[in-house]
């Protein structure tokens, strides 16, 4: 092996730990995830290999569709309302998705793969014990690394990041524990990771006020028990689903507050008032932007221009600015019409589709992971979001850099 050679593997493996870092960042510091994002291109752009890598990315159609769907964002500022402030910064967070593809050909190896879950892992369970430490109050409440401290502390014991976050990261984390136990194959491990998936169930129901973070836990054990049971017992993991829910609702003050709350808020909503409740500021984000999808059904307004279109909607009214409806199909939508929609959902569908070709547990978790990110947009624009939208991008480069070669997709497909 040649010096040149030797150098290029050099930085290619620094790269890869680098992103496994970034792995180990994204729950705990915006900081060091942009840190180590940006260690991890400077040191994938030192490594060279470009044809090889280039070829590895044209090989794997999730990558493509990544790219695809930016460009789709890219030629969305070349029209619509918005200035070129605005244009730049919701391209700004579409191009971050490019995070994906670019990670790829770093973690071609299984052992990286495993390597970057298990430092997400620990990131997640030092959240969980920390936050377990701010419930029973070993640690004081105004420490300084708690996120939301206006709302945090033993009611909402959030660390780190604030609590739709919280939750919806250790939803999947209790589903990843819960994998973790189906496949350990000595009774230590079995029984730790079973101990810690309970621990993150009752974090996200009976501890933290993050709404989404139910929603995302229900329909993980739902897949989970599928996956345990197999389709014939489906009518059982349904069951299973909605005993866990009533549950939590009888059991969980947190849960039952937030839920009842929720109705509460809802049913008090009156169009065009200016409501300023959580639910009610969804409603009516949600009403203003379909108004604009109607105005704009085909195209949308534009990659920048849903803020302005939106106070344009709104003008004359009590109700409140946004720069996001809080969905993210509702969002891109109103940016790029029909469009946008079908390029988000042919996104998702290509995941779920190319997922099935995964080795598990791999499979099962890019199928939970991707679950989670359907029934979270829902409620958010996690496109948005940075912790959301990079660890987004993040999980799809180490999961899906695991699909076998095109000619092996295509035998696969054929028997």
């Amino acid at each position: 092996m040649t010096i040149a050679e030797k150098l290029s593997n050099s930085m290619n493996n620094t790269a890869t730990w680098m992103a496994i870092a970034m792995g180990f960042a994204l729950p705990i510091s915006t900081a060091a995830s942009n840190i180590f994002l940006g260690l991890t291109l400077f040191f994938f752009a030192l490594s060279g290999n470009y044809h090889r890598k280039f070829q590895s990315l044209v090989r794997n159609p999730v990558a493509l569709m990544i790219l695809a769907f930016v460009a789709l964002t890219a030629l969305g500022g070349l029209y619509g309302q918005g200035d070129i402030t605005d244009k730049k910064f919701y391209f700004g967070k579409y191009a971050s998705l490019l995070a994906a593809p670019l990670l790829m050909p770093l973690f071609s190896s299984a052992r990286h793969r495993l390597y970057a879950l298990i430092a997400f892992s620990l990131a997640m369970l030092l959240t969980l014990v920390l936050s377990y430490a701010l419930r029973f109050g070993w640690v004081p409440s105004a420490t300084g690394f708690l996120a939301d401290r206006a709302l945090t502390g033993t009611s909402n014991p959030v660390v780190f990041k604030l609590s739709i976050t919280h939750g919806f990261l250790m939803a999947i984390s209790a589903f990843m524990f819960a994998l973790g136990a189906q496949y350990a194959q000595l009774f230590f491990w079995r029984r730790t990771f079973i101990i810690l998936a309970i621990l993150a169930g009752v974090n996200v129901l009976f501890m933290v006020i993050g709404r989404t973070g139910y929603l995302v836990l229900v329909a993980l054990a739902t897949y989970l028990f599928y996956c345990r049971f197999g389709k014939k017992r489906l009518s059982l993991a349904l069951f299973f689903s909605l005993a866990m829910g009533t549950l939590a609702y009888q059991l969980s003050d947190t849960f039952y507050d937030r839920t009842r709350t929720a109705i509460a808020e809802a049913q008090a909503w009156k169009p065009k008032a200016g409501d300023k409740s959580s639910i009610g500021l969804r409603l009516d984000y949600y009403s203003n932007t379909l108004a604009i999808i109607k105005d704009h059904p085909w195209f949308g307004v534009g990659v920048g221009g849903f803020e302005a279109a939106y106070s344009a909607k709104i003008k004359g009214t009590q109700m409140a600015p946004s720069n996001n409806p809080h969905n993210q199909y509702l969002l891109t939508s109103a940016q790029f019409g029909l469009l946008g929609m079908v390029a988000l959902i042919s996104l998702f569908a290509t995941l779920l589709w190319q997922a099935r070709y995964l080795a598990p547990p791999y499979q099962q978790i890019a199928y939970g992971v991707l679950f989670a990110f359907l029934i979270g947009n829902i409620f958010n624009s996690f496109m948005l979001d940075f912790t959301e939208r990079l660890f987004f991008a993040w999980i799809c480069g180490v999961l899906f850099s695991g699909l076998p070669e095109r000619k092996t997709l295509d035998k696969h497909h054929r028997t």
